[in-house]
């Protein structure tokens, strides 16, 4: 701005007073903005108190690394600003915490392995949502998914989350109508873990697996899912709020949108007709055949615990989910790579 005023004065050859009402700024401003210009300081200062303390760039990173990242926001960013708020404003804190943020979520993306899963019916996931936004009272998703074709299930909202024995209801409806699954994704949810459900799984031998506590990109498939359904939702609702039945239909139909449209990651497939063309992978696993998968996921799961070395339940579950995954990737119904190298079974690696 000063440039230009500078500029203009000198074409016109008008003093400054003339030339801020000519370019509507304010002429005290000019001077103050030269005077500071003329005494080696910025121009303009950034808005807030002046810090009187040293920024220590490096001790304030580390520190900001340390905080809880959680998927929306760092918790204990309140009480980190009040530490250094002779240092830096809050403003600049903000920044510097969503650019630690971006330079996580980059190293952690680069360190997950990602599982494509390469057989259409075998392998479904179950899980909850919560989707107040859409709904006058509360708004809850729940939703079944075959991870290979990404094809929903069950996509139903309703006022509160569904119980055990409605959970096992849904799922036994699926088994009836459809092939089951051989393998069932799902977290540690005490409705997905009912009694009912488990019954439901063993009568039509399909193999839970649990998601690790507290790690859900484990079940990420689930999840953005989930996210798929939202972003139907929107288009379909926006930001009206709806009362609970348009909510449930809503949610279902989004589910049958989605099923039917066409997918780059499925080579221009629908999710419908890639599940329906899995049919056979599945068919091959009759209830004999699910109770041999059964029992090899067992015995590779008690080998893999000797190499753990460790005894606990949570040892134990994180052998059966590393048993489950090595017989998938032996019998090729998944690809485990990272960084873009395809992975050998985890088993052969702990074996070495």
């Amino acid at each position: 701005m000063i440039a230009a005023v500078e500029d203009v004065k000198r074409e016109a050859r008008s003093p400054y007073r003339a030339v801020c009402r000519e370019l509507d700024v304010p002429y005290s401003s000019l001077m103050r903005w030269k005077g500071r210009r003329q005494a080696g300081k910025p121009a303009v200062r950034k808005p807030g108190p002046a810090k009187i303390e040293p920024l220590q760039v490096a001790t304030l990173y580390d520190e900001i690394r340390q905080l809880a990242h959680g998927r929306r926001r760092t918790r204990g960013t309140g009480a980190l600003y009040e530490r250094h708020r002779d240092e830096i404003s809050r403003r600049d804190l903000a920044a510097l915490v969503e650019a630690v943020r971006r330079e996580l979520r980059r190293e952690r993306d680069a360190l997950e392995r990602r599982i494509e899963w390469l057989a259409p019916g075998l392998v479904w996931s179950m899980d909850d949502a919560d989707l107040d936004r859409f709904c006058v009272e509360t708004g809850r998703l729940h939703l079944i998914q075959d991870l290979a074709s990404h094809y929903k299930l069950r996509a139903l909202g309703d006022e509160e989350m569904a119980d055990g024995e409605r959970v096992a209801g849904h799922l036994v409806s699926l088994f009836t109508s459809r092939v089951p699954p051989l393998l069932l994704k799902r977290d540690n949810a005490r409705n997905l873990n009912h009694p009912s459900v488990n019954g439901a799984l063993d009568a039509f031998g399909v193999i839970p697996l649990n998601s690790p506590a507290y790690y859900p990109p484990y079940n990420g498939g689930i999840e953005r899912g989930q996210l798929e359904i939202q972003r139907e939702l929107e288009l379909r609702i926006g930001s009206e709020k709806v009362d609970p039945r348009v909510f449930r239909l809503e949610c279902e139909i989004s589910g049958y949108t989605i099923n039917h449209k066409r997918r780059r990651s499925l080579g221009g497939q629908t999710a419908c007709h890639v599940l329906e063309a899995g049919r056979p992978w599945v068919r091959l696993f009759g209830r004999r055949e699910r109770k041999e998968v059964y029992e090899e996921i067992k015995r590779l799961a008690v080998d893999i615990a000797a190499q753990l070395d460790q005894h606990t339940d949570e040892a134990v579950e994180t052998a059966f989910r590393y048993a489950a995954e090595t017989w998938m990737q032996q019998n090729q119904f998944i690809r485990v790579s990272q960084n873009g190298k395809v992975l050998p079974c985890f088993y052969q690696i702990r074996s070495h």
